[in-house]
């Protein structure tokens, strides 16, 4: 359209050009070197046309394969996109998971640290109602012994004593060998019973069975009031008791 339209101007041009030298009567010769200038301009243009042409085609080519490639820069683009927007649901949905799964596992861990302390609690409510299970039986054992021993203590006392009236009204009030060898074995036997006591409370304390070995250690006074040794584990053991019932 350019190349018509430049082409009427000329020819416009030339037919005034040739109409005024029609008008001024100039010669041949100078009319047909202005028809070569001429014709050498619209050459020249045509030229510069035809490049401009090329340009154009160029230049329109390069916009169609940009237009492709901006298009395909598009769809890869759109791709992406779609993948990203997919890893943020699926990131969200674990995020979600997880923090579920978190949830479930502080509530979890709660619970049980409930049922531990109630665990424990019931723990320590037994253990408080063992000892004192231990602690009666051996009030009930120790008074059951003491019973026992007193009852043994007066009736030996009462044998001895019934030995020595027979012993003083046949030697006429004289101790005889024979009470002093009484009196020798009743020391001797008290003697035992303590040791035996004594030996047993000690196994007793030392298998940790420290309420029965108390016990022991108790009997051991009721023979023998001012036994310092029984005295001094009792408190050991006691206080070893006490230790334990504290944890």
């Amino acid at each position: 359209m350019k190349k018509y339209l430049i082409m009427i101007l000329l020819v416009s041009f030339l037919t005034s050009f040739m109409g005024c030298g029609g008008v001024s009567k100039k010669s041949q010769h100078v009319q047909t070197d202005y028809t070569e200038v001429v014709d050498q301009k619209i050459r020249e243009i045509e030229k510069e046309i035809s490049n401009l042409n090329a340009t154009t085609q160029n230049l329109g080519n390069r916009i169609e394969d940009l237009s492709q490639k901006t298009t395909g820069l598009d769809t890869n683009y759109s791709k992406i996109q779609n993948a990203l927007n997919g890893l943020s649901s699926k990131v969200e949905l674990k995020d979600n998971a997880f923090e579920t799964i978190l949830s479930e596992a502080q509530k979890n861990i709660s619970d049980l640290q409930k049922k531990l302390a109630e665990i424990e609690k019931g723990k320590t409510d037994l253990q408080s109602q063992l000892q004192s299970l231990e602690t009666q039986k051996s009030h009930l054992v120790s008074s059951k012994i003491e019973q026992q021993a007193e009852t043994k203590k007066e009736e030996t006392k009462g044998m001895v004593e019934q030995g020595h009236e027979m012993a003083k009204e046949v030697t006429g009030g004289k101790k005889s060998e024979e009470d002093k060898k009484i009196e020798t074995i009743a020391s001797d036997h008290e003697k035992e019973a303590l040791q035996k006591l004594l030996d047993e409370a000690l196994i007793l304390y030392r298998d940790g069975r420290y309420n029965e070995a108390v016990g022991k250690w108790e009997e051991v006074l009721v023979i023998e009031p001012e036994n310092l040794e029984a005295k001094f584990n009792i408190e050991i053991a006691k206080e070893k008791i006490k230790s334990l019932s504290e944890k």
